[in-house]
């Protein structure tokens, strides 16, 4: 696990040297135990190394014994050993036991397609052919790991983070306000844009090739992997095997590592896979944050973790905002309203291990999200006899709650959605805060953001969302190939690194993802009840407290934590003369808001706020190039 950064061509910022000096500064962060660069007439490697495995022997930049072909390499390839001994077999000798000589080795003898079918873990790297004088940028089928790259006449620049690109440029990045627009919609950035305009992602699964100064780019991997069908009666015994292995796999480690833990089913399986493997509970302390939607959340962790013999960390969520929010939006490089936890997380678990398992994606492939039960329980009312009915009711909602004066609250949210069926990319959209409206944009907007060409967030939704007659399926596939990437593993791993800490997410392995996917939604959650299938294949290695556990989601109560932590901050951050100042945001919205009483109901505003505040945190850190304390 490290950070990367380099450019194919000629960058005009400076010399070669100088420039990957500032790009790798950008991003020192990310790799505490060591550096290292290669340059080339026409490229440049950089590389900052957090060390997991062969602590001695796997520093970077790397190369064939030829010195043909150099690669940089962020990530953890889980099967390496089996791919050496492979490789081995077909003369390639290695140098060192790292991941990263399989990866090189593994390219070169291969091709890259076909390399990275093989590999099982979560990678980012870039590659130089010295002979073709060619460059090569690669990412991971699920974004795991991130890759940047901005495009000028003279040079592509490519790293971990937008950051590092926005100190290679000779010019300062504007703000893209067709990003920010689209963020506020759906509380992420959808597809390759990143709030820097000119900086983009390199889509997950794609490759990106530069070779004298044309860009071409293709895809290596499909958007989800597939598997053979298993009958019904021998599924639930094959997803414990893909299961174990899933989690046997991402315990290789030459450093200390544990897992995040809460009340829930997925970290509680980690924990007990893990435990079950390594033979002892001591090797694998668990780290809790003292927040989310049950009050019991904190206290069913620990009880989980003393089930199993293991220690169990837990912090509180501090009060000093103020200093808080500026880090998460630096290491974020966008305002997220579910950043917080996921850095104290990592933060707690930094100071014991190295490495940690998350229970990231268990929802996404298991069908966990109480949105997954509203779709299925919606799906009937967008049947033909009864859409005339739903969008009166639809309808009648919305109106009763504009007279209360309750626009876009929960209610009138809700008689939209109503009024949407039976287009369920739409009702999707709502039900994860999409809003896009020209009378929405006149009321949250200022001038600048009302003057500018921005996307329709529903169309934009509405083209990329999968073609399949069941919607919660849809939304499950849409989930896993957006929302995932660009919201949830993007937070992963930018606080995770923030820290000098790998996090690891064993449900996103490829062959435990095709091999939950093949099954049909209706066996994952049968009647909508949600996890049903996970439940039962978990159920030997979990006690029966910790399976009939509620869903509770690790959130914190927006409208409580609105005015207990952010509010302080609206006087410098949204005051009117801030907004005007800005241009982005309209100040009567931004006052209404504020003079509310708060209610659970307004959760849509708070969250707006959250962001609003975000950005202008934004502007003062990558702008006014404000600067930010680091983490203590």
């Amino acid at each position: 696990m490290c950070g990367i950064a380099g450019f194919f061509g000629t960058p005009r910022s400076g010399t070669a040297e100088k420039t990957l000096a500032r790009m790798l500064a950008a991003i020192a962060h990310r790799g505490p135990d060591g550096d290292g660069a290669t340059f080339f007439p026409e490229a440049a490697l950089g590389h900052l190394r957090l060390a997991i495995i062969d602590l001695a022997g796997g520093g970077q930049p790397m190369a064939t014994t030829d010195r043909n072909l150099h690669i940089i390499y962020n990530g953890e390839l889980y099967n390496y050993r089996e791919l050496r001994r492979e490789l081995a077999g077909l003369s390639s000798t290695f140098r060192t036991d790292s991941d990263t000589e399989v990866v090189l080795a593994a390219c070169h003898h291969w091709g890259v397609t076909a390399a990275c079918n093989r590999f099982r873990g979560m990678f980012a790297f870039a590659l130089w052919d010295s002979e073709k004088r060619q460059g090569t940028l690669v990412r991971d089928r699920f974004g795991i790991k991130p890759l940047f790259y901005a495009e000028t006449p003279e040079a592509l620049l490519f790293g971990s983070e937008a950051k590092a690109i926005r100190a290679g440029l000779a010019a300062r990045p504007a703000l893209d306000l067709n990003a920010l627009h689209l963020l506020l919609n759906f509380r992420y950035i959808p597809g390759p844009a990143t709030l820097f305009a000119g900086i983009r992602q390199l889509p997950p699964g794609h490759c990106l090739t530069w070779r004298e100064n044309r860009l071409a780019l293709s895809q290596w991997a499909t958007a989800l992997p597939t598997a053979a069908a298993v009958p019904a009666g021998e599924q639930e015994e094959h997803l414990r095997q893909r299961l174990r292995q899933a989690v046997a796999r991402q315990l290789v480690s030459d450093v200390p590592l544990g897992g995040y833990l809460s009340a829930g089913l997925d970290s509680s399986t980690l924990l007990a896979l893990a435990v079950k493997e390594q033979g002892r509970a001591d090797h694998f302390p668990t780290f809790t944050i003292q927040t989310g939607d049950s009050p019991q959340e904190a206290k069913e962790a620990a009880a989980t973790a003393r089930l199993f013999g293991a220690v169990n960390h837990q912090q509180a969520v501090p009060l000093a905002m103020a200093e808080l929010l500026p880090r998460l939006v630096y290491h974020l490089e966008v305002p997220k309203v579910n950043g917080l936890q996921s850095a104290l997380v990592a933060r707690l678990a930094s100071r014991h291990v190295k490495v940690a398992l998350s229970g990231l994606g268990g929802d996404e492939i298991f069908l966990g999200y109480h949105l997954h039960r509203l779709l299925a329980t919606l799906k009937p009312y967008g049947a033909a006899p009864l859409r005339p009915g739903t969008r009166a009711v639809g309808a009648l909602a919305r109106l009763a709650c504009a007279r209360l004066g309750l626009a876009y609250e929960e209610g009138y949210r809700a008689g939209q959605l109503l009024g949407r069926l039976p287009d369920f990319a739409g009702a999707y959209g709502i039900l994860r805060n999409v809003w896009d409206a020209p009378a929405m944009r006149r009321r949250l907007y200022g001038p600048r953001l009302l003057a500018a060409p921005l996307d329709n967030a529903f169309e934009l939704l509405a083209s990329t969302w999968p073609v399949h007659p069941d919607p919660v399926t849809a939304a499950a596939d849409f989930e896993l190939t957006n929302k995932m990437v660009n919201d949830l593993l993007w937070n992963e791993d930018r606080l995770s690194m923030a820290f000098g800490l790998e996090s690891r997410v064993p449900f996103l392995d490829e062959d435990l993802v095709a091999a939950v996917t093949a099954v049909d939604r209706r066996a994952r959650m049968p009647a909508g009840r949600l996890k049903h299938l996970m439940r039962r294949v978990v159920a030997p290695w979990l006690p029966a407290e910790i399976l009939a556990r509620p869903k509770s989601g690790f959130q914190v109560p927006i409208h409580r934590f609105f005015n207990s932590h952010l509010r302080p901050l609206c006087a410098r951050y949204l005051s009117p003369e801030r907004l005007r100042a800005d241009g982005l945001f309209n100040p009567v919205f931004v006052a209404e808001v504020l003079a509310a009483r708060p209610h659970p109901r307004l959760r849509w505003h708070y969250f707006l706020l959250y962001l609003m505040l975000g950005t202008a945190i934004w502007i003062d850190i990558f702008e006014k190039d404000q600067e930010v304390p680091p983490w203590n």
